[in-house]
């Protein structure tokens, strides 16, 4: 079956440093707490993970430490079998770290609330995570 596809594409900029994010994507604990939902994530190259209380599942294809998460990743939405793939790029700038996005091969049925489910439950409290103080 032929699924008809488009690229969602964000930038964002968060006070922090690339080693924090890229931890923060690849740890269960914080990725559970920064995103307030359940997550489960085997941290190495051909790991599995499951994110948003398991709504979206996939395999880890590619880490560059502290500069690149590539996965195969889907959602329970999307047709059955279909996997997209998401790429983040994580560079250092002079107000912390910027974070480049792509999301290649989302079912254009899902576009739309996919682009502002990123930006809602991904973005904006992964700022307000990284911008409260560590607990001694």
């Amino acid at each position: 079956m032929k699924v008809n596809t488009e690229n969602i594409f964000q930038v964002i900029e968060i006070n922090a440093s690339a080693q924090e994010v890229f931890d923060t994507f690849l740890s269960e604990i914080k990725h559970s707490e920064f995103t307030e939902m359940a997550a489960k994530i085997e941290p190495y190259e051909g790991g599995e993970f499951e994110a948003c209380d398991g709504r979206a599942t996939g395999r880890i294809l590619q880490i560059v430490k502290n500069k690149r998460i590539v996965v195969a990743w889907t959602h329970q939405k999307f047709p059955k079998g279909h996997f997209s793939i998401v790429d983040i790029q994580i560079q250092m700038s002079d107000n912390g770290c910027h974070i480049g996005f792509n999301h290649l091969g989302v079912p254009s049925s899902c576009d739309g609330w996919m682009t502002e489910t990123w930006m809602k439950t991904y973005w904006s409290r992964l700022k307000t995570y990284m911008q409260e103080p560590e607990l001694a």
